[in-house]
């Protein structure tokens, strides 16, 4: 009997070698970027209509001043819609520029816990937490990601066959309603505070202050029936009456009344239009008998007004507010 000859076994194929950090990082990027431009496309349609997503520098974090339920609910609805577009933006230059890839829900665990995707880091710092939110979501991403084809392509493909169907459904019922909700915000609570020069009272108890107060309108719908509910700051400075200043001149500058002695007419009497119209406020402000020591000042107010037919209340901060240097 003739021996048998069998070919040599072939070897198997070599494992893929895992991306570098910069290729995984450079990918991360590109995802961040191109979610924040087509974010920047959505603020810019949005205030062509006349609905401003943007608050004002310095005011705070985020898109919407946080102070009740209602905006941080706003809030939580940006996050909601921003961090799975920003997962899917992200994961498709993974699997486009690496050739690897990384599972739905793990991108958008990585997102959450990085904590800067793009929208929800408006902050004067973001320059460098931005890159450190970057290199935290590169090390994790780079750890978690697999070969292209281990993963299912679709987000909903990642998920049992008998959740797929309801899970649809639920997503395209929510996103409609979360971007409803947010784009309803922020037509119904359009006042923007003017930047105004830090107005500094020599310390007098009793003694009656004026602060001039910028108010825009930063939609389309009038805004009317204003008033000041509450104010918040240090007790060194108390919200006597709130007006529309009645500016008189004279071609005798010495008689002439000074600013301070103007009469203001009611707050109520002011009409806000459309697209950034603003009207310019005074607060009549007194120093009471408590001045802790330090810098006492005025920190926010809050507005109730009318706008679409609906009374609603806005925090309004005063970047630079009054304030008093208590002795």
């Amino acid at each position: 009997m003739s021996p048998v000859l069998t070919a040599p076994a072939e070897a198997p194929p070599a494992p893929r070698e895992r991306p570098g950090y910069l290729a995984v990082g450079s990918a991360t990027f590109l995802g961040y970027l191109f979610t924040a431009i087509l974010g920047l496309i959505v603020v810019l349609l949005a205030s062509s209509a006349g609905i401003g997503l943007i608050q004002e520098p310095g005011t705070g974090r985020g898109l919407f001043a946080h102070y009740d339920i209602w905006s941080w609910a706003a809030e939580a609805c940006v996050a909601l819609l921003v961090v799975p577009a920003t997962a899917l933006m992200v994961g498709h230059q993974l699997r486009t520029r690496t050739g690897w890839e990384v599972g739905f829900g793990t991108l958008v665990l990585t997102l959450l816990f990085a904590g800067y995707a793009p929208g929800l880091a408006l902050t004067p710092l973001y320059g460098a937490t931005g890159v450190v939110s970057l290199l935290v979501a590169t090390v994790i991403l780079r750890r978690a990601a697999r070969p292209s084809g281990g993963e299912p392509r679709t987000a909903l493909g990642q998920l049992p066959r008998r959740l797929r169907r309801p899970v649809a459904i639920a997503v395209a019922v929510a996103v409609p309603l979360m971007a409803v909700y947010v784009l309803g915000y922020a037509v119904t609570h359009p006042l923007q505070v003017g930047d105004s020069p830090r107005a500094a009272y020599a310390r007098d108890a009793g003694a009656l202050e004026r602060f001039p107060l910028d108010l825009y309108n930063g939609g389309h719908a009038t805004v009317t029936e204003l008033s000041i509910v509450r104010v918040e700051g240090s007790p060194a400075l108390q919200l006597e009456r709130a007006g529309v200043p009645v500016r008189s001149f004279a071609w005798d500058r010495a008689r002439a009344p000074e600013p301070r002695e103007w009469p203001l007419r009611p707050l109520s009497v002011a009409e806000l239009g459309s697209d950034r119209d603003g009207d310019q406020i005074e607060l009549e402000l007194r120093q009471g008998s408590i001045c802790p020591p330090g810098l006492a000042s005025l920190d926010a107010v809050w507005v109730r007004y009318t706008v679409l037919g609906m009374r609603h209340e806005q925090r309004l901060p005063l970047v630079r507010g009054p304030a008093v240097r208590c002795r």
